[in-house]
């Protein structure tokens, strides 16, 4: 009997124009618009990035999935209700503790609060957020490390993205100012539950908006062509901006810098440094505020060409332009630092004391960071041991003045604080001591500030120091052929999670990213790897894989 003919699959070509949602999982997109079959089925926010050829006065700026209503979506004011109050005094107290008094509390205890009460689709994402923050709490406490998701959280996401879709398609002109405060509360969402790649998302799509927003308002950054207004004139122009700038923006701007701390490069919030006066003497350098903003343009634009000038390092390609573009930043990051020593030194501002040891710690990290980058040495750094030292101290006040805040502590931030900083020095700093110093710290350190996690950094820090010690020179210090370069750093996303079977629902297998909530320190093994020169700066590189297990 002839056997039946074996069915094939016509090939196809590689996809790449399909929704950021599924580049982000790494699954196949059937770019149904405008929502994807994946996306519909999951539940999740689906976009897509815009057309090079679309009409600046046509494009979209925000695709939101709409959900269909679920039977088992009840009466939700209850829900609503506790969901604000339980932001008001448990999240937006603790984000507003944290943050610097500049800009903090003028969003999440007050902007995030008036709008939920009069628009439905952050009174929803509100509510989402609170349920999530509960479900991270009862993580931390229970033994396993996780726990099941309240499925209500969900509900009031999908409701929330519904709403706001209604919202954007009535195109009032205050759409803009809605639909960033539901990014920034559903990127707090993301942050919570450890998803990077959703967070991130979530942030590029806000500076999407910011970009359409400025644009409406004659502001372009600098690949528009057009100046970010100076601080000089941003001073006078203060009591007519609007809560885009005086308290969204320079969250976003931090966000920048958290994600360009941990390898993911986003769109300058503000443009670049060279956006804002470099004037030494300026005498309008008056305000912290403005002081503070051009230290996050200096961080972003430092750190950009950071990851430039390092990757030619390592391929022994740096040339002269790159040392000049290293000398300028290292200028323009001291002629900063001697500005806002002078300001610190005369104003009386509550909590200028606390801001100087938080600004220091990230002048010190990136300073030496920024003049070992045009070399493939590691030993380039051991030049700077007072500068690592000088940062852990401060580090140290810091971490100290969350300490004496008192009550429960954050379990996210969005400003930049120590975690990256700290994990700079642990892993580059090879004095025994102080980089223990530092590595200690990690453990009490914010749970997590942004995409980083203080669980993952310290033992992905400790597990750098266990292979370099191995192999010790005369001063006892770390060998150069057992350093490791770069800044490796296991992913959240990467840890291997082992779930028990009584997390489904209706009998149904867990869907991780809907059903399971993991502690930020869930003991489960973390995917990352190690690059040492153990032949010479010139030879090839060997590659250790490993799972660390905390």
């Amino acid at each position: 009997m002839d056997r039946p003919e074996k069915k094939t699959r016509e090939s196809t070509s590689k996809v790449r124009t399909g929704c950021r949602t599924c580049k982000a999982r790494r699954v196949k997109c059937d770019e149904a618009k405008p929502v994807c079959k994946r996306c519909a089925i999951g539940g999740r926010s689906c976009t897509y990035a815009p057309a090079e050829a679309a009409s600046p006065a046509r494009q979209n700026v925000i695709v939101v999935y709409v959900p269909p209503p679920s039977v088992h979506d009840g009466p939700t004011l209850s829900t609503n209700s506790a969901g604000i109050d339980f932001f008001h005094h448990h999240i937006a107290a603790s984000l507003d503790g944290q943050v610097d008094p500049l800009v903090g509390s003028a969003f999440w205890g007050r902007l995030v609060l008036q709008l939920a009460h009069a628009e439905p689709c952050v009174r929803h994402a509100v509510a989402a957020a609170s349920l999530v923050h509960q479900d991270v709490q009862l993580s931390l406490r229970h033994p396993a490390g996780y726990v099941a998701a309240n499925r209500r959280a969900h509900a009031a996401w999908q409701r929330a993205a519904q709403s706001l879709a209604a919202r954007i398609q009535r195109r009032s002109p205050d759409a803009h100012l809605v639909a960033l405060v539901c990014s920034l509360l559903f990127t707090l969402i993301e942050f919570l539950r450890g998803r990077g790649a959703m967070a991130m998302l979530h942030v590029e799509n806000g500076l999407q908006i910011l970009a359409a927003h400025r644009q409406s308002r004659g502001e372009k950054g600098t690949s528009g062509g057009e100046r970010v207004v100076p601080s000089s004139r941003r001073r006078s122009q203060r009591r007519g901006r609007s809560a885009v700038e005086d308290t969204i923006l320079p969250i976003f701007a931090r966000l920048n810098v958290l994600s360009s701390l941990a390898g993911k490069m986003t769109p300058p919030a503000y443009g670049t440094m060279d956006d804002y006066d470099d004037d030494d003497n300026d005498a309008d350098a008056s305000d912290l505020a403005d002081v503070e903003l051009r230290l996050v343009a200096i961080l972003d634009t430092c750190i950009r060409f950071i990851g430039q000038a390092s990757t030619k390092a390592a391929a022994l390609a740096v040339d002269v332009a790159d040392f000049a573009e290293q000398t300028r930043l290292q200028t323009t990051l001291d002629a900063w630092r001697r500005r806002f020593e002078r300001l610190a030194g005369r104003t009386r501002r509550l909590g200028a004391a606390g801001l100087r040891h938080q600004f220091m710690v990230h002048v010190k990290a990136v300073g030496v960071w920024l003049r070992v980058c045009t070399s493939a040495s590691e030993t380039a750094v051991d030049a700077y041991l007072a500068d690592f030292v000088e940062l852990v101290d401060h580090a140290t006040h810091v971490v100290k003045q969350l300490d004496d805040v008192g009550g429960p502590r954050a379990l996210v931030s969005f400003d930049i604080q120590v975690l990256g900083p700290l994990y700079y020095a642990a892993l580059k700093c090879r004095h025994p001591a102080t980089r223990r110093r530092a590595l200690a710290l990690l453990r009490c350190a914010p749970r997590r500030e942004g995409l980083w996690n203080a669980h993952v950094a310290y033992a992905t820090a400790q597990r750098v120091i266990e292979r370099e010690e191995r192999q010790l020179d005369a001063r006892g210090w770390p060998a150069e052929a057992a350093r490791v370069h770069g800044l490796p750093l296991a992913d959240d996303e990467s840890r291997v999670r082992v779930v028990g079977p009584d997390l489904g629902h209706a009998g149904t297998h867990p869907d991780l990213d809907l059903d399971i909530v993991l502690s930020p320190a869930h003991p489960a093994a973390l995917a990352t790897e190690f690059r040492t020169k153990p032949w010479g700066l010139a030879g090839p590189w060997h590659v250790a894989r490993e799972y660390i297990a905390p």
